[in-house]
Order: C-alpha cells, then sequence, then structure tokens
C-alpha cells in the first residue's frame, strides 16, 4: 500500500472512532441526568417529608393539640374510607402501640403523621407507606389494606434508648367490603 492509501484510510479510521465516541458520551450523559432526575423525583416526591405535607406549623407542639390527634384517633369519612391520625411519641404510636387498630379488609385510610417530641420513621411493613413523622409538620400518604391481616407500624428512625420498641399494629379483618 502506499502512503496516500494508508493515510486516507486511518483517516477514515479516526472519524468513525470519534463518531462512535461522541456516540458513546452522549449516551452516558443522557443516562446519568435521567438517574438523577428520577433521585430527585424519588426522593422529593415519594418519601412524603416535603411533598405529602398538609400543615407545617411554627409551634411544633400545636398538632398534638388539635381534636384530630385527639381521643381513638381513628375516624370513619365513608362507607370503607377513613383517616387516622397519628402521633408518633418517644416510644410509641398513638394510637397502635398496645391496642391495634382494626379496620375491615379493602378499608382506604389516609394516614396524617406528625410527632410530638423528635424525629420518627412511620413505616408500615408490607404496604408502599414510609413517611417521617417531624414535630411541628402534619405529613399524610393514603392507602387500600386489600388482604387481611396484621400490619405493623414501626419507627425506621432511631428516635433514642426505646427506639426498638416503638412497634403499632394495624389489624385488618374479612373479606373487602363491595
Amino acid at each position: 500500500m502506499s502512503s496516500t492509501t494508508t493515510d486516507a484510510f486511518e483517516h477514515r479510521f479516526h472519524q468513525a472512532a470519534q463518531r462512535h465516541e461522541r456516540a458513546w458520551v452522549f449516551i452516558s450523559v443522557v443516562m446519568i441526568a435521567v438517574l438523577f432526575i428520577a433521585a430527585v423525583y424519588l426522593v422529593v416526591h415519594d418519601y412524603g417529608v416535603v411533598a405529602k405535607t398538609a400543615h407545617i406549623y411554627a409551634d411544633p407542639n400545636t398538632p398534638a393539640t388539635l381534636a384530630d390527634f385527639q381521643g381513638s384517633g381513628v375516624k370513619q369519612t365513608g362507607p370503607n374510607s377513613y383517616n387516622v391520625y397519628e402521633m408518633g411519641r418517644i416510644w410509641s404510636w398513638t394510637p397502635g402501640t398496645g391496642t391495634p387498630l382494626t379496620l375491615p379488609a379493602g378499608a382506604h385510610v389516609t394516614f396524617y403523621v406528625t410527632s410530638g417530641d423528635v424525629l420518627h420513621g412511620f413505616e408500615i411493613q408490607g404496604t408502599s407507606i414510609n413517611l417521617t413523622a417531624i414535630p411541628g409538620v402534619v405529613g399524610h400518604v393514603s392507602y387500600t389494606f386489600d388482604k387481611p391481616g396484621t400490619y405493623y407500624i414501626i419507627c425506621n428512625e432511631y428516635c433514642g434508648a426505646g427506639h426498638q420498641a416503638m412497634i403499632g399494629k394495624i389489624v385488618i379483618t374479612g373479606r373487602a367490603q363491595a
């Protein structure tokens, strides 16, 4: 091969290699952007810390004094629809610790969750419910309990020496109502 032919071949080879490199750099940048957007969406939207907050009070003790958080904490809002007002305090959930919440299968429940002292994690095992209970902030999340059984409310945010005992219980009974 002559030197001119070799130079032309190398030039075409390098142009093709540059096209491939640019394509892979573009694909990598797009993948990073998609992952970043997905992570921001999940943190802000799904975890309920900011986006699902119903009310924020200047005094962190205000939610504890509201009528909704007094008494049983369970209010029926429809044929098979309930609001549950949960207060986390070291080291219990009110209602739910000691006396379990009992609801029928198929119940659509909106949980309103706050803390009376420090940060608590409000997680109901076996469901997608996971909120952070913050003093002075009332977060909310809805869920439909389709299957009968016992669901445990746990604190998944370390809150002190008795953290491991902060367990509540929800008992779903019977069959779903039509």
